[in-house]
């Protein structure tokens, strides 16, 4: 299911139209920005598999838990894989943030930024060989402390998530992710790629505290997940989203333009627009996700299992 997109002013027109109503700015239009968001939300929560809200991201598993928010970068797709995977925050440096790659236990990369020629960095920690072992100084390293692998001249608060370039790294450049917060968690593994023999894949559920891991797993996991809804659709001003998901645009309609009839009501109560149309275009948005295989696809692969407490 391809992520096409529809127009917010596309789809208040549409919902105008089943209405029957023509909205004027000011209170009414906020309104129905109100109800097609709640619409919205709506169908979000329908599903766990909306293929624009599914992620696959590193993560730190300790003490049993993982955490559904955690301040760091997924850095991935660079030409020197050692040098990709997560980033976690480790304070700030040169007045801002700054992220440390860790493995068995040692910083082995920093992204970070350079005050002195004002770029964001990705930096050796240690010596590093061209396989990505961690070696002395008298070993056959490719890189030594303080090589700069990548970097970005934006001048951005954190580290921007494109317009890296190679320095002294393989190519290509990496992409450089903020990390999502964890919404409904599916499953999780040791590896990038799941391979289908890890049973550590399984065995994790969510309670208060995060995501409980029922195996004895520390240090990076990589975690499939559907992120937290943080969107607001609108006309794109004050931080709302101009373009709404296509599969979800009929729907969205429908439902606003009941709920307006219906605050808009006369004395006998009547609906033009039925509840079965509302609910014909929630299921035919729903049919697409399942046609394109991605809720056999993972539930094939993901169960959930209550067995160990790890959490001491």
């Amino acid at each position: 299911m391809a992520q096409h997109t529809r127009t917010w002013a596309e789809v208040v027109g549409l919902t105008q139209a089943r209405s029957g109503a023509a909205f004027s700015s000011g209170t009414e239009l906020a309104n129905i920005g109100f109800l097609l968001n709640s619409a919205a939300r709506t169908i979000y929560d329908e599903s766990r598999y909306w293929e624009r809200y599914l992620v696959l991201e590193p993560r730190t598993a300790a003490r049993g838990y993982i955490a559904t928010t955690e301040d760091g970068f997924n850095v991935y797709g660079g030409g020197f894989s050692p040098s990709n995977g997560l980033y976690v925050r480790n304070g700030d440096l040169n007045g801002k943030p700054s992220y440390n790659l860790v493995e068995d236990g040692s910083p082995k990369f920093r992204l970070s930024w350079n005050s002195a020629i004002f770029d964001w960095q990705i930096t050796a920690l240690l010596y590093i060989t061209s396989a990505g072992v961690v070696v002395t100084s008298n070993g056959a390293w490719l890189y030594q402390p303080g090589d700069v692998l990548y970097l970005n001249d934006a001048q951005d608060a954190t580290p921007p998530g494109a317009g890296w370039i190679t320095d002294q790294g393989a190519d290509l450049p990496p992409y450089v992710d903020a990390l999502s917060e964890i919404g409904e968690a599916m499953g999780y593994w040791s590896g990038e790629k799941w391979d289908g023999g890890d049973p550590t894949s399984l065995t994790a559920y969510p309670d208060k505290n995060g995501i409980r891991v029922a195996s004895n797993v520390t240090g990076t996991v990589y975690v499939a997940f559907k992120k937290s809804w943080t969107d607001t659709f609108g006309n794109g001003e004050s931080g709302t989203l101009a373009k709404v998901p296509t599969e979800w645009a009929e729907f969205m309609a429908y439902d606003a333009a009941r709920s307006y009839r219906a605050s808009q009501g006369g004395e006998d109560g009547f609906n033009p627009i039925a509840l079965r149309d509302v609910n014909n275009a929630l299921e035919r948005a729903l049919m697409k996700v399942s046609r394109s295989g991605a809720i056999a696809a993972l539930t094939n692969q993901l169960k959930t299992q209550y067995s160990v407490d790890n959490s001491v």
